[in-house]
């Protein structure tokens, strides 16, 4: 009902810069207490892929619990960017260069281009070769080289700012 995690990441920042992503597949994460939301149909405890099932601000805190769980790794602030909030950002500076080529592509169709399991488990139309983090560096790779553009960097946090009021990007705590 409220989307899926799909792919997490850890960003450490350092004086308001990067300093290091850490990907994060949710596969086989799970809450250390709360039951998977009788909705899935799974059983069992909670699964990071379906914490945001119940609601996007119980979700959050889930997340964060699940990937400090799993990880050992504090986060100070949770961040969802859903498919359109990444599509817009990307279109806004359109077209975007990944690996040196151009591309027009959604935020999904670039991972999925990469992704070894196309985004299905056993799809025999499977055209990447990397596991999905992996293939989402890629696009976070070519989205860091497009915001070392200033203008482009402007445009993406415009866009973002946008999309941050739309609801396509929520952040807790909020503002963060």
């Amino acid at each position: 009902p409220n989307g899926a995690v799909d792919m997490a990441f850890m960003v450490h920042l350092e004086n308001g810069t990067i300093a290091n992503y850490t990907p994060i597949y949710p596969g086989g994460m799970t809450h250390p207490s709360q039951s998977e939301p009788a909705g899935t149909g799974v059983g069992g405890r909670m699964l990071l892929h379906d914490c945001l099932w119940d609601g996007v601000k119980p979700g959050m805190k889930y997340a964060s619990e699940i990937v400090e769980y799993n990880t050992k790794m504090h986060a100070d602030a949770v961040v969802i960017v859903y498919t359109d909030g990444i599509d817009a950002i990307i279109k806004s500076i359109s077209p975007l260069k990944v690996d040196g080529v151009e591309t027009n592509l959604s935020a999904e169709d670039i991972i999925r281009e990469n992704d070894a399991y196309n985004g299905y488990p056993g799809n025999g139309n499977v055209q990447g070769n990397m596991s999905r983090g992996d293939a989402v560096m890629v696009l976070v790779k070519a989205l860091a080289e497009a915001a070392k553009d200033p203008t482009k960097k402007n445009t993406m946090v415009q866009t973002a700012l946008d999309q941050y009021s739309k609801g396509n990007i929520i952040m807790t705590p909020e503002g963060s």
